[in-house]
């Protein structure tokens, strides 16, 4: 292992474009330690008003904060601590509230205007945090076969989300799509990353687990 690179790639990627699947393939491929959050993390554990926004995209930039922590040499990413906040905002945007609903309960309108606040604020603190934790960026496009009505708006309001961080962001960031096969193939090329297995290994043997 003292022959692997000392990258810190981060896969990002809107929700369903295959940042598990990708991630755990080029970790399989180049020996680079996987990270990532249990999925718990993301979930809201309480009934309060901000839990699914302000609590959920704290809770998962901390694990995320802590975990890379821990790896002293390269990595790869799954989902980057970008993750957690796009999710919230994009929750936050997407949320089908009018006008009625704010007469019908005007008590709400604090907690909304305290979450608007808090996740922009935010955002420039997981932003700032990204430039100090990865050295690149992988973003993986929304395949248009997967498209369906009844998540579209959300998951190109995630996209967009991201970005625009990502184009904010002095590090390289290649955004690409397509079989697992060939975005591995690109990011080990363009990065000059070892093969420790074959591509077409590593594939067969995330897919099952993804």
């Amino acid at each position: 292992m003292k022959d692997v690179p000392a990258l810190r790639l981060a896969v990002t990627g809107a929700p369903r474009t295959g940042k598990t699947t990708v991630s755990t393939v080029l970790s399989l491929v180049t020996g680079l330690p996987h990270s990532a959050i249990e999925h718990n993390a993301t979930v809201p554990r309480t009934n309060r008003k901000l839990a699914a926004t302000v609590e959920v995209s704290v809770r998962g930039f901390e694990r995320r904060l802590d975990s890379e922590a821990r790896l002293t040499s390269g990595f790869i990413s799954d989902g980057s601590i970008l993750n957690e906040w796009a999710v919230a905002e994009t929750r936050r945007r997407t949320r089908q509230t009018s006008w009625w609903d704010w007469l019908l309960r005007p008590r709400e309108m604090p907690y909304r205007v305290f979450e608007q606040r808090f996740l922009a604020a935010h955002a420039g603190i997981v932003a700032r945090r990204a430039n100090l934790n990865y050295d690149a960026f992988v973003h993986l496009r929304i395949d248009p076969e997967t498209e369906t009505e009844e998540d579209l708006v959300e998951r190109r309001t995630a996209d967009r989300l991201l970005l625009d961080i990502l184009h904010q962001s002095d590090l390289p960031c290649l955004v690409t799509g397509g079989a697992v096969d060939e975005i591995v193939t690109q990011v080990t090329s363009l990065c000059r990353l070892p093969q420790v297995i074959p591509i077409s290994e590593a594939v067969s043997a995330a897919l099952p687990a993804a």
